[in-house]
């Protein structure tokens, strides 16, 4: 079993076909087709110090075993269906459905047919299991104390319906649910900025429950080149442990120690994340009492935020702890190593990734574009999730740190509706110190929004947006050259429109996200920014936000 990147996306399914036809099942016999899908951790919130609310995505792989068994009228295990083998073959989209295929030893995807017969299906299979019905394999499934590999990891899992069920049409349709709790562990001050350097370490120590549960044992996936995710994993079945206690300390130039309980539930993740010291300081942030004023949401419902938000009084690419390759020309806004500039564009990123887009991967300065973003399979929040708070929160985890992290797009709505827009004045800017050389200057504004509940201010410098290349980039007949998914490096576009990333996936179109897009006489929140767009980021906290 893979599991991705993450996301927030209560009850996402992936599901696969069974590549077996009707034609191949002999003359005369009834049999049953197996289909499988899984069904994705939901999230909850449960923090430590503070939650990042998301989700896994997982998918079955080639390899992947499961065990498919019939129970009669009375209860017994039926002799034709006992815990029959089933691997995984291929995927296959059927009316906008991915179902998962399995076939057996004989090459086929079906089991037989007995009259008044249910059925279940698990994931992984194991051979003990002959013999048992659902529940007992439920109760008896033991997670292994070292995790610390996919294969321990994977092995410790286990999904399965809730129920046996009946067939329906000549098949089996199982949506298997992870049964076990998943907990994620994330220390936002893990790394320094530059994304390589080890700075501090999370402890585990006696105390925490279950006792297998130690830095040590979890899995933390490869993502390439050597480095792993930041988020390290542990399942814990809460049939047997139905409260997991964290015990232990952060190493920073002093030890900070934690101690929390939670209660857990099967099939849901417990994301927990770890603040460090913020790189910028809170007092950079302006409050706009913004916490009560109504606003209708993507559904078209009128609501509130609830909570209060400060927004920081400039751009990621502003403050002392970011660096621009080069320096910049002398009549740009700014520095290179940032001047907590009000009026400056800061700089562009792509939704997820925690480098800017000018420096993709630190091996150039070519941005990203449809065939080379990082999440080109789009599994990082799909429809409607939220990287809030998670290690690809760029404001969160790498850059600014602490309880910073990216607006949602509630929390523009809300400012669209509790402040006034107004644009104050322009300036010109080069790319020179993304590039390294002198540029064409472009023009961009400077709008001022300012709370109607309580008259503060704060200034958003309009960015345009780059779906590749900062500045244009030509073949030599003199034409644009292709970013990818029939787009072009024309480098930064439409520079006197602000455009904003928010935490928020889009809700309807996977390869995007939701963004901000306003001047001074409309404000919009659009849904179809595509994710390896570079846009603009405004970092923000939520003081009283858990």
């Amino acid at each position: 079993m893979t599991e991705f990147r993450i996301h927030i996306f209560f009850i996402a399914c992936l599901l696969v076909v069974c590549a077996c036809t009707r034609e191949e099942i002999p003359t005369g016999e009834e049999r049953l087709y197996i289909r499988a899908a899984s069904i994705d951790f939901t999230s909850e919130a449960t923090a430590t110090t503070r939650t990042a609310n998301s989700g896994y995505l997982t998918s079955f792989e080639e390899g992947d075993t499961i065990g498919v068994t019939g129970i009669d009228a009375n209860g017994n295990v039926l002799d034709v269906c006992n815990n029959v083998w089933f691997v995984y073959h291929s995927n296959e989209v059927v009316n906008g459905v991915v179902w998962s295929s399995f076939r057996n030893a004989r090459g086929y995807g079906f089991v037989e047919k007995v009259k008044g017969a249910r059925y279940f299906a698990y994931y992984p299979y194991d051979s003990k299991w002959n013999g048992k019905d659902l529940q007992y394999i439920i109760d008896h499934h033991e997670v292994l104390a070292d995790q610390s590999t996919q294969q321990n990891f994977n092995r410790s899992d286990l999904m399965a319906p809730d129920e046996a069920i009946p067939p329906s049409e000549g098949e089996l349709r199982f949506e298997l649910k992870h049964k076990m709790a998943t907990i994620s562990l994330f220390y936002n001050s893990e790394w320094e900025p530059d994304g390589v350097t080890p700075l501090y370490h999370i402890n585990l120590t006696s105390g925490t429950s279950p006792a297998g549960l130690t830095v040590a044992h979890t899995y933390r996936s490869p993502i390439g080149g050597g480095k792993y995710e930041l988020r390290r994993r542990y399942l814990v079945d809460p049939g047997k442990n139905p409260t997991v206690k964290i015990v232990g300390y952060l190493e920073e130039e002093s030890n900070r120690y934690f101690s929390k309980s939670l209660n857990i539930e099967r099939g849901y993740l417990y994301s927990i994340s770890f603040e460090g010291t913020p790189l910028v300081p809170y007092t950079d942030g302006v409050d706009l009492g913004l916490e009560n004023v109504p606003f209708v949401d993507r559904d078209g419902q009128t609501t509130t935020l609830g909570h209060t938000v400060i927004w920081s009084k400039y751009n990621l690419g502003e403050s002392l702890g970011e660096n621009y390759p080069f320096d910049p020309a002398p009549s740009d806004r700014g520095a290179r190593s940032g001047t907590r500039d009000s009026y400056a564009r800061g700089d562009y990123y792509c939704w997820g990734a925690t480098f800017t887009q000018y420096d993709n991967g630190l091996s150039g300065y070519t941005g990203y574009g449809y065939n080379n973003y990082f999440d080109n399979e789009y599994s990082l929040a799909p429809l409607g999730g939220t990287i809030k708070e998670t290690e690809y929160d760029v404001a969160h985890a790498k850059w600014w740190r602490g309880k910073w992290r990216l607006p949602t797009e509630n929390e523009f709505r809300a400012m669209y509706a509790g402040c006034t827009f107004e644009r104050v004045t322009t300036y010109q800017e080069s790319n020179q110190r993304y590039l390294g050389r002198a540029t064409t200057p472009l023009t961009y504004s400077v709008i001022k929004v300012t709370s109607k509940q309580n008259g503060n201010s704060i200034y958003f410098s309009t960015g345009g947006y780059t779906d590749g290349t900062m500045e244009a980039q030509r073949d030599p007949e003199g034409n644009y050259t292709d970013s990818g998914d029939g787009k072009k490096n024309e480098g930064v576009k439409f520079t006197t429109t602000a455009y904003y990333l928010s935490s928020s996936a889009s809700p309807t179109i996977l390869r995007c996200v939701s963004y901000a897009y306003f001047d001074q006489n409309s404000q919009l929140i659009k849904v179809d920014g595509s994710r390896y767009t570079g846009m603009l980021v405004r970092p923000v906290y939520s003081p009283n936000e858990y």
